[in-house]
């Protein structure tokens, strides 16, 4: 990531994120189109023991997108009839180096509880604004 440093100069600052990437079978004979992010939305639904170790970490719940200071990604597309895709969401946990845009990286042990805890929680994907799917982060459906 580039940020302006004191002196209104460039600067380059490493970013640490943490990942989900999902994959998806379409056993329908129909492209499914999960591309349009006006429509399709997909969030994760952390549980009490996830929310509590991101927010020891963090001091926010990134999971919580409208009310995170901090990045938020996410990288869908379509999935053709009888296909694979994949798709990732990911959030920014913070900076390696000190800077004015990030707050800086939490400790390797708080985010070693964080990577613990990541699967705690739900995948829940949205169209038009109605839940279409939910899936356990901890299990293998």
């Amino acid at each position: 990531m580039i940020v302006p440093d004191k002196k209104n100069k460039s600067k380059r600052i490493v970013l640490t994120e943490l990942y989900y990437t999902f994959t998806m079978e379409n056993t329908s004979n129909n492209i499914m189109a999960l591309s349009d992010l006006d429509k399709t939305k997909l969030r994760i639904e952390p549980d009490k023991e996830l929310v509590s170790a991101v927010k020891e970490a963090i001091g926010s719940n990134i999971y919580d997108i409208d009310n995170s200071k901090l990045g938020f990604g996410m990288s869908i597309g379509e999935i053709l009839s009888k296909g694979i895709s994949k798709f990732t969401l990911n959030y920014t946990l913070g900076a390696k180096q000190k800077n004015n845009e990030l707050p800086l990286l939490p400790t390797e042990e708080k985010l070693k509880k964080l990577q613990a805890n990541a699967l705690k929680g739900t995948l829940i994907i949205s169209q038009d604004g109605k839940d279409i799917a939910k899936l356990r982060l901890d299990s293998s459906q």
